[in-house]
């Protein structure tokens, strides 16, 4: 779907780029295994939001279909989110670190970081990965 074909479906009440505005969940995926290389790609992206002291208070946990690992994360889920998630090509877990790593003490922008690495993970190369 083209930038302009977007517009014409979602009206933003102010300019803004076109990658936030081509963000879409649909819940319809199709069953396709994720490859490693895209996989650590979107990690990747990831890596690189900004946290408070550089911490990267973000962990991932992540499962490939058909995997021993697969099921720790999917069993847990809601029967409505496990309809549709049982198609994914893969499942991450984002989980904050509440204490910074180098003095111990607790990190009040944990959980904030954490959204900020998720939404590089959400936002990676449009052009390139059309699944996300």
């Amino acid at each position: 779907m083209t930038y302009s074909e977007i517009k014409d479906i979602r009206q933003p009440e102010h300019e803004i780029n076109e990658l936030l505005l081509k963000r879409w969940s649909p819940r319809a995926l199709n069953g396709q295994t994720l490859a490693d290389e895209d996989l650590l790609a979107v990690l990747e992206a990831a890596k690189w939001a900004p946290s408070a002291f550089n911490s990267q208070p973000w962990r991932f946990i992540y499962a490939k279909p058909k995997t021993a690992a697969w099921d720790k994360l999917f069993l847990p889920l809601g029967d409505f989110n496990k309809a549709w998630v049982k198609n994914a090509g893969a499942l991450i877990l984002i989980i904050s670190k509440q204490k910074f790593t180098h003095n111990q003490k607790d990190n009040p922008t944990a959980s904030f970081d954490t959204g900020a690495a998720w939404q590089n993970l959400a936002l990676l190369n449009r052009s390139r990965y059309e699944w996300l």
